[in-house]
């Protein structure tokens, strides 16, 4: 009987580079199911194939109808149906202060510094009581009014039981949380959640997170349709930005 780690396994060995989707941390919390033809490998979560199946061994196999809700970066099979969201890929030594030159980071470099200015902050992986957690998340989401979350049960769970995760305090006030995750030598940034009423707090986040893996190729997400997070993190010189397919075979 397979389990989500051979499907892994077997991406690892193909020398898949993940999605934002593709990672133990991700997947052992979703309703899904390993199956397998004997000849292919494949999560299926609903009606959904959840990625391109994978064959069990040396050699491209026939595939079976299907539809495969993401496409990996090097490794796709069927007709592309329709577009899911961009993927974008950045090297974390590029936000190191001496590589953050140029005009192509003038926006990000003036205002991931502004609010830290006259601060006294710190930066901790020590994990806080869970109701500081909780009331940053529901204080975010207010903010958001009625916009739809994506994918909420998955945020809260990380958010507080993640392995990886970073917290910023204000003095002792919780106003930021970063997550993230691993997939190999990839780090998969997951969240950036910070107080709504702080401005430029969000791109010191993200400072702060880059510069703390450093060496690493960190998948970021997408824009999930929304045109101002596309602009904000094409302003951070993504070494990748991947337009991401839903297939079908």
């Amino acid at each position: 009987m397979y389990e989500i780690s051979d499907y892994l396994q077997l991406a690892d060995s193909w020398g898949i580079i993940p999605n934002f989707w593709l990672s133990s941390g991700y997947l052992q919390i979703q309703k899904v199911s390993i199956k397998t033809n004997n000849k292919l490998l494949w999560i299926e979560e609903d009606d959904w194939v959840l990625f391109p199946p994978l064959p069990l061994q040396g050699g491209l196999s026939e595939y079976p109808e299907m539809k495969i809700w993401s496409d990996f970066a090097n490794f796709s099979v069927g007709e592309k149906e329709s577009f899911l969201d961009w993927e974008y890929t950045y090297y974390s030594d590029w936000f190191k202060p001496e590589r953050m030159v140029g005009k192509e980071w003038a926006v990000f470099r003036k205002n991931s510094r502004k609010w830290a200015r006259g601060r006294e902050w710190r930066y901790t992986q020590q994990i806080p009581p869970n109701k500081d957690v909780y009331a940053l998340l529901v204080c975010w989401l207010e903010s958001k009014d009625n916009a739809t979350i994506e994918d909420f049960e998955s945020m809260e769970w990380f958010l507080m039981n993640g392995t990886h995760r970073g917290f910023i305090y204000d003095q002792d006030r919780l106003v930021g949380i970063n997550v993230w995750d691993q997939n190999g030598s990839f780090l998969i940034y997951r969240y950036c959640i910070t107080d709504p009423a702080e401005p430029f707090l969000n791109e010191f986040a993200r400072l702060l997170f880059y510069q703390s893996v450093p060496g690493k190729m960190v998948i970021d997400g997408g824009s999930l349709n929304d045109p101002g997070l596309e602009r904000f993190k094409d302003k951070l010189n993504p070494i990748r930005k991947r337009a991401v397919y839903s297939r079908r075979i």
